[in-house]
C-alpha cells in the first residue's frame, strides 16, 4: 500500500473506489510541499490538476471588484481544483497555502487515462463529483436565499 491511498481514500471524490481502484489513481498522484504565502494556483490559471490537502492548510480567494475576498479555508483531507476537471474553465480562484502544507497533486489527464482505461473508476468518481458539486451548488442557493431575504427585510 502507498503512502497517499489512506488519504485518498477518504476524500470524498474517490470514497466508493475499492482498494485496487484507489491504487490507480494512486499511481498518479504526486505530493507537493507549500510555504506559508505560497501560491497553489491563481485565479485564471489553466487548469492541470487537482489536489489533496495531505497536511496544512490553504485560503481560498476570489477577485472582487476593487480587492479580493476570501472564501474559505481548507484544511487537512480536504480536496480542491476538481471542478475545472469536470468543465474544463480556467481556475476561478486563488489558492494560497496557510501554513507549511503537503498537498497531493493528481494531474487530470493522467486521470483521465486512468478513467478511459478503467471505466468503473470514472462512472464512480463522476458520480461523486455530481454529488459534491450538487451540494455546493445546495449550499450557494441556501446562502444566496438568506442574503436576499436579509436586503429585503432592510426595505
Amino acid at each position: 500500500m502507498s503512502q497517499h491511498q489512506n488519504l485518498i481514500q477518504n476524500v470524498y471524490l474517490f470514497k466508493d473506489l475499492s482498494p485496487k481502484e484507489l491504487e490507480s489513481v494512486n499511481a498518479i498522484a504526486t505530493v507537493e510541499t507549500y510555504n506559508p504565502g505560497d501560491e497553489v494556483f491563481s485565479e485564471g490559471d489553466k487548469a492541470a490538476s487537482l489536489f489533496v490537502i495531505k497536511f496544512g492548510s490553504v485560503r481560498i480567494r476570489r477577485s472582487g471588484k476593487d480587492d479580493s475576498v476570501d472564501v474559505a479555508q481548507l484544511g487537512t483531507g480536504s480536496h480542491f481544483g476538481e471542478m475545472s476537471f469536470v468543465d474544463g474553465e480556467a481556475r476561478s480562484a486563488t489558492v494560497i497555502a496557510m501554513e507549511k502544507s503537503e498537498i497531493v497533486k493528481i494531474d487530470f489527464d493522467a486521470l483521465r487515462k486512468v478513467f478511459e482505461k478503467e471505466p468503473a473508476i470514472a462512472v464512480k468518481a463522476y458520480r461523486s463529483f455530481a454529488h459534491f458539486l450538487c451540494g455546493r451548488l445546495r449550499l450557494t442557493t441556501m446562502d444566496l436565499s438568506f442574503a436576499r431575504e436579509k436586503n429585503i427585510r432592510h426595505f
